[in-house]
């Protein structure tokens, strides 16, 4: 992949890893950025992952719970979740958006299955 300094939304791409959940995705050295626009009353189940994550809300609002630990979370709110802590989210009634970040960088997003062509 040649090397990224600018990007439009629909030059980057897309990965559905779940129903209710698309993310526009960029890639560096040693961390991932995703975008991902989740629509209203989307359950993300419980997980946990070996890298660093944190985000912000951009819009709309989510439950979030991140080791036990649950928060509601509106628009310039952020989170934080150390690697291997089981973290999940619901989304209420409209739709949101976030912006998330692993360190070190996650090669698992931009497998076949998770990512179609983009559309624009």
């Amino acid at each position: 992949m040649p090397k990224l300094y600018y990007a439009s939304p629909r030059d980057l791409p897309l990965i559905e890893p779940a129903a209710g959940l698309k993310g526009r995705v960029v890639q560096a050295d040693h961390a991932t950025r995703v975008i991902y626009d989740l629509a209203p009353k989307t359950i993300v189940e419980s997980h946990k992952h070996e890298m660093e994550q944190f985000g912000v809300v951009v819009k709309g609002s989510l439950a979030m719970i991140i080791a036990g630990e649950q928060r509601i979370l509106t628009p310039g709110d952020t989170y934080r979740i150390p690697p291997g802590a089981a973290h999940g989210a619901r989304v209420f009634e409209e739709p949101t958006q976030v912006i998330d970040v692993w360190a070190p960088q996650r090669t698992d997003l931009l497998k076949p299955a998770a990512v179609e062509k983009s559309s624009a």
